[in-house]
C-alpha cells in the first residue's frame, strides 16, 4: 500500500479501492459484488472522493451502463484533469465515526492531562509510517526524563491514575492500579484507521466501519457488507476495576442473531494498539478467513487485560475483567459465551490461559485455549536467573513497578522494605513470593488447576527454548501438573525460538472456530508434545521452522550471554534422565575473539558435571538440572566458550553439543560467555539490544 494511493475522505467510509488517475480518460471505479448489491438495494447517493494538490473535493457518480458492479463520474467536472489525482467511492449511507476513541483528555486534571469519558487524545499518536506501511507508535513524554529521580513515569505532567485523591499522589504503578486501565495511552489518527480497512477491503472484499461506543452517531449496521469495529468499551467490575475492549462484528452481522456467533478472545495492553496495530488486523484475517470458508460469522474481542502498564493480566480482578469483557460481546454484539476461542502470544498467552481456566465459573466457556510463549516464570522467579538466562525480566520489573534502579542488589522499596523481585511480584499479582502463589491462586495452584478441568477446555501451549523472558522449565513442569489432570493439552515447542512462535498462533485460532462452527472433530490434535525446529542455519531465514520427531529429547543449555566479576552463572540444563553431562568454559583469547571472533582456546574450567535426576514429575517431557555456580576467585574478565558434552544412559561414547548451535541468529558463531568489570544495568536499551536478540537469550541446543 502506498501512502500516495489512501486518504481521509472526511467521515465516509472508503468502499473501493483507490487509485491514481488524470487526464482526459473518465474515472471507472470498479466495487465489490457485495458492495454494489448493498448500495443499488438503498439506491444510495454515490460519490468520489479526490484528493488533489492536498485538497478533498466530492463529485457525483452513478453507476456505469458498460461495466458490471462500476461507478463512473456523472459529468467530467472536477474529475477529468490533466493534474493526477486520487480517487475512491463513498456514499452517505456509509459513514465513520472518527477520530477513535481513547478516553484521553489533554485538558482534563487542570491542563495534565487525564481519563475522561469519550476524549479523543493522547499521551502518545499511531500513526502510518514515511511509506504508509506499518502502524508507528509516537511517544511525547511517557517517561521521565530527570535523571535524578528515581521514578520511571513522567507524573509530573500527567495524571496516569485514578481520579481520586490517593490516586493522584501516585508516582508508580501499584497492584490493581496501573497505567492505560480506562483509558488509551494512543490517541489514532484517522489515516491508521482508513488505511486498515483499505488493506482489509483489498484481502476479503468488506470494508470497515468505526464505531466509538461513546459517541452517539453511529448505530450499529445490521445485515451490511462490512466489518464494524467498536471501540473504547468501558467495563467496570462490581469491585469497581475499569478495563477497555473493543469489538468487532462479521460482515453481514445481525442485531437478530442473539448468541449467533463464537468470541474469539484476547488480552494484551494498550486497547488502541491492541486494535489498529498488534492484534485487531490479525483478528479482521482471522475472522475474514472464517467467514470465506465456513459462510458464517465470529465475533471479535479485544481487551486491555486491565492495564497497559504495571499489569500481565495477574491481578485479582482479571477474572471478573475476562467475564465482563465477553458478557458484553454477548448481551451487546449477539456473540456466544459458550463458545469461545482464546487466543494470545507473550501476555496475551496468560491472559487466554486465564480465560480458559476460568476458576469462579464465571458464565462464560472456551472451548479452545491457545497460549503462545506465556512467561510462566512467575511460578517461581529468582534473582540469579532474572540476572542470567532471562536478561529482560529486570526490563519487566523496571516498567511494571516504576522504579528505575530496582535491579540493584541493594534495592529496597522505600515504603515496603521489599527486595526488587519481591515488589514485582507484588505490583502484578498481589503476593510477595512465588510460594505463596503456588498455595493460593497462582497458575500451578489448585484453585486455577480445578477450574481449568472443569472448564473442559482443551489446551494448546506453545513455547520457545532460550525465551528471554523465562526458562523453559517451567513449561514443562506446567504441562505436566495440567496432564496428571486430564486436561487435553497439545504441548509445542520451538526449539532456539526464544519468546517466538514456531507455528502460527492465529492459524490455529481459525483452525478453531472452522471446528464450532461447522460442528465437527478439530484438525489440531490437543494431545501430546510437537517439536519443531529451525529449517535454515541462515541468520535470515531462522523463523522458518519444520517439525520434527526427535530420537530422544534433545539436550540444551539456557544460560547467560553476561555476568558480573563475582557473579554466579545461572543455568539450566535438559536431557534424558540418567545423562551423564559435562559443562565446561573454554578460556578465549581476548584479542582473537575481539577482532576475528576467531576461536583461540587457552585452557579449559569446569562449571558443573553429573548425571540428570529424574524427572521433577513423571509426566514430564524431559529431565532437567538447574545450577547456580560460583565461578573461582580472581576470575577474571573476558570471553568463554560454553563446552557442553553428554552420555546418554547405557551409552559408552560422549556426544558433544557444537558450540556453533547457538540461539540468537548472527549475533556471534559461538555460543560465548562474557565476563565484566561490573553488572551492567539489565533494564537498559543497551543491555537488551546485546543480550536478548530478537527477545532469545543465551545458551546451546543441539535441535
Amino acid at each position: 500500500m502506498s501512502k500516495l494511493l489512501c486518504f481521509v475522505p472526511g467521515k465516509y467510509v472508503p468502499l473501493s479501492r483507490f487509485i491514481l488517475s488524470g487526464g482526459s480518460e473518465p474515472i471507472a471505479l470498479p466495487v465489490t459484488r457485495a458492495v454494489a448489491d448493498y448500495l443499488k438495494m438503498h439506491d444510495a447517493e454515490l460519490l468520489l472522493a479526490c484528493l488533489r494538490s492536498g485538497e478533498v473535493t466530492y463529485h457525483k457518480a452513478g453507476w456505469s451502463t458498460l461495466r458490471e458492479d462500476t461507478v463512473e463520474a456523472e459529468n467530467a467536472d472536477g474529475t477529468q484533469n490533466s493534474e493526477e489525482g486520487v480517487f475512491v467511492l463513498v456514499s452517505p449511507l456509509l459513514t465513520n465515526t472518527l477520530p477513535v476513541v481513547s478516553h484521553w483528555d489533554n485538558s482534563a486534571a487542570e491542563g495534565k492531562g487525564g481519563f475522561r469519558y469519550g476524549g479523543t487524545d493522547g499521551i502518545g499518536t499511531l500513526r502510518m509510517d514515511e511509506a504508509g506501511e506499518k502502524v508507528v507508535a509516537e511517544h511525547v513524554r511517557l517517561y521521565n526524563n530527570d535523571p535524578d529521580s528515581p521514578y520511571v513515569y513522567n507524573t509530573e505532567d500527567y495524571q496516569l491514575f485514578g481520579r481520586n485523591e490517593g490516586d493522584k499522589a501516585l508516582k508508580t504503578p501499584q497492584f490493581e492500579r496501573y497505567i492505560g486501565d480506562r483509558y488509551s495511552l494512543y490517541a489514532v489518527d484517522d489515516l491508521v484507521a482508513i488505511s486498515l480497512s483499505d488493506r482489509i477491503l483489498k484481502t476479503f472484499g468488506y470494508p470497515v466501519v468505526y464505531r466509538n461506543e461513546s459517541a452517539d452517531d453511529g448505530a450499529l449496521l445490521s445485515n451490511a457488507p462490512v466489518f464494524q469495529l467498536i471501540s473504547g468499551s468501558l467495563l467496570v467490575t462490581e469491585n469497581g476495576q475499569h478495563s477497555l475492549a473493543s469489538y468487532i462484528l462479521p460482515p453481514n452481522w445481525s442485531a437478530k442473531n442473539v448468541k449467533g456467533y463464537p468470541l474469539l478472545f484476547n488480552g494484551y495492553y494498550d486497547a488502541n494498539e491492541n486494535t489498529f496495530s498488534t492484534v485487531g488486523p490479525s483478528f479482521l484475517e482471522i475472522i475474514g478467513k472464517t467467514l470465506a470458508s465456513t459462510g458464517k460469522g465470529v465475533v471479535g474481542v479485544l481487551w486491555n487485560g486491565g492495564g497497559y502498564i504495571g499489569s500481565r493480566s495477574l491481578q485479582g480482578s482479571i477474572y471478573a475483567g475476562i467475564g465482563a469483557a465477553i458478557a458484553k460481546g454477548q448481551d451487546s454484539y449477539g456473540g456466544y459465551a459458550e463458545q469461545v476461542v482464546a487466543v494470545g502470544g507473550s501476555r496475551g498467552g496468560l491472559t487466554a490461559l486465564l480465560a480458559g481456566g476460568n476458576p469462579l465459573r464465571l458464565p462464560y466457556r472456551v472451548r479452545y485455549t491457545l497460549c503462545y510463549a506465556p512467561p510462566l516464570i512467575l511460578n517461581g522467579l529468582t534473582r540469579e536467573f532474572a540476572e542470567g538466562a532471562c536478561p529482560l525480566i529486570w526490563h519487566v520489573a523496571e516498567v511494571d513497578t516504576g522504579y528505575r534502579d530496582i535491579w540493584k542488589k541493594d534495592w529496597r522499596h522505600p515504603q515496603t522494605g521489599r527486595s526488587g523481585i519481591e515488589t514485582l511480584l507484588q505490583t502484578l499479582t498481589g503476593a510477595g513470593d512465588s510460594a505463596s502463589l503456588r498455595e493460593t491462586t497462582g497458575l500451578e495452584s489448585d484453585f486455577f488447576l480445578d477450574g481449568l478441568k472443569a472448564s473442559g477446555t482443551k489446551l494448546l501451549i506453545n513455547h520457545g527454548t532460550h525465551d528471554a523472558f523465562t526458562l523453559s522449565r517451567f513449561s514443562f513442569t506446567f504441562a505436566a501438573l495440567v496432564r496428571s489432570r486430564g486436561i487435553p493439552l497439545r504441548h509445542e515447542i520451538g526449539y532456539r525460538f526464544g519468546h517466538n512462535n514456531c507455528t502460527d498462533l492465529y492459524e490455529q485460532a481459525a483452525l478453531c472456530l472452522k471446528a464450532i462452527l461447522q460442528e465437527q472433530e478439530q484438525e489440531l490434535e490437543f494431545t501430546g508434545t510437537v517439536h519443531y525446529r529451525r529449517r535454515s542455519p541462515e541468520a535470515g531465514e531462522w523463523e522458518q521452522t519444520e517439525r520434527f520427531v526427535p530420537v530422544h529429547q534433545p539436550v540444551f543449555l539456557e544460560a547467560p550471554k553476561f555476568v558480573a566479576v563475582g557473579s554466579p552463572v545461572a543455568w539450566t540444563l535438559y536431557g534424558e534422565p540418567g545423562m551423564e553431562y559435562r559443562l565446561e568454559l573454554g578460556i578465549l583469547d581476548q584479542q582473537a575473539w575481539e577482532q576475528k571472533q576467531q576461536v583461540v582456546r587457552n585452557e579449559c574450567i569446569t562449571l558443573a558435571s553429573g548425571v540428570l535426576a529424574d524427572k521433577q514429575h513423571p509426566l514430564e517431557l524431559c529431565s532437567w538440572q538447574d545450577g547456580v555456580s560460583q565461578l573461582a576467585d580472581g576470575q577474571h574478565t573476558g570471553y568463554y566458550l560454553y563446552e557442553l558434552s553428554y552420555r546418554l544412559k547405557g551409552e559408552q561414547d560422549w556426544n558433544i553439543v557444537s558450540p556453533s548451535r547457538v540461539p540468537q541468529p548472527g549475533v556471534e558463531p559461538q555460543a560465548v560467555l562474557r565476563i565484566l568489570e561490573e553488572q551492567p544495568n539489565p533494564a537498559s536499551e543497551a543491555f537488551r539490544a546485546e543480550a536478548a536478540v530478537l527477545c532469545i537469550s543465551s545458551g546451546l541446543s543441539e535441535a
